[in-house]
């Protein structure tokens, strides 16, 4: 045998070698449908803090509930793509009266993302490869400004730039429950001067939001804050006021 075939003979041995290595040590990512699993009959119960502001917003309450999120049918959506029906159901935070209506909402899990249409507004929730340090634009199809109709707020005024991030995964105790492989999906982490100082109070806002999801089980935490806080000025009476809402969210049951 030649030289020349003695090398080839080395050089097709280490290829199929490092090959071989390379495909023993690959590990499939894993997939949005791990962490967003949807199906008729599905349901996740949570305990809820809303924050509210009363009196013409100089007053911060918070209002706890219980709501189940349950999936009960399907249907089409506008590009005629499987969407399912999601009821939502309230209850007293600590599980007394009977379930009431709270509307529904819809869920499109797609090959590579899963989206949400709540109140008009769709957000693409997450979305593959489930990598720590991917990001997307989760909320790209929302218009500018989205709750300042509704809620006299400039807060979150241009979320639809927001970078949704995975930044972590992991075991975690959240409330009490320990969860195995959660991921952390953070959606903004902005806070302007807020609380607001007690001298001279300017303008403030608050744009925080994070999400964490358990495989198998799908959203088992939410932190939701979007308001601002307006100083006093001569034309509301010098009033301090607050505007928007805020909700933090975590599972408390499911099937």
């Amino acid at each position: 045998m030649s030289k020349l075939s003695d090398l080839l003979l080395l050089f097709t041995a280490l290829l199929l070698f490092s090959c071989g290595e390379k495909k023993a040590d690959f590990t499939p990512a894993s997939q949005v449908k791990d962490y967003f699993p949807v199906q008729i009959g599905k349901s996740i119960t949570y305990r809820i803090d809303s924050t509210v502001f009363v009196k013409s917003g100089s007053q911060i309450e918070v209002h706890q509930y219980q709501v189940k999120h349950s999936i009960v049918d399907t249907t089409r959506d506008n590009q005629q793509r499987l969407t399912y029906i999601v009821q939502r159901s309230i209850r007293n935070a600590d599980g007394s009266g009977g379930w009431s209506n709270n509307g529904r909402y819809y869920i499109t899990p797609l090959e590579n993302s899963v989206e949400v249409v709540e109140d008009n507004l769709r957000v693409v929730k997450i979305a593959n490869p489930v990598l720590t340090g991917r990001s997307w634009k989760g909320n790209a199809f929302l218009p500018i400004g989205p709750y300042e109709t509704a809620f006299g707020t400039q807060a979150g005024k241009e979320m639809n730039a927001w970078e949704f991030t995975f930044k972590s995964q992991g075991n975690e105790s959240i409330e009490g429950q320990q969860y195995s492989d959660v991921w952390t999906i953070e959606q903004s982490n902005r806070i302007m001067n807020l609380p607001p100082p007690v001298s001279n109070p300017g303008y403030g806002s608050m744009e925080v939001s994070s999400e964490k999801y358990s495989r198998g089980i799908g959203l088992v935490y939410r932190n939701y804050q979007i308001y601002d806080f307006q100083p006093g000025y001569g034309d509301n009476g010098y009033q301090p006021t607050y505007a928007g809402f805020g909700i933090t969210m975590w599972m408390i049951d499911h099937n």
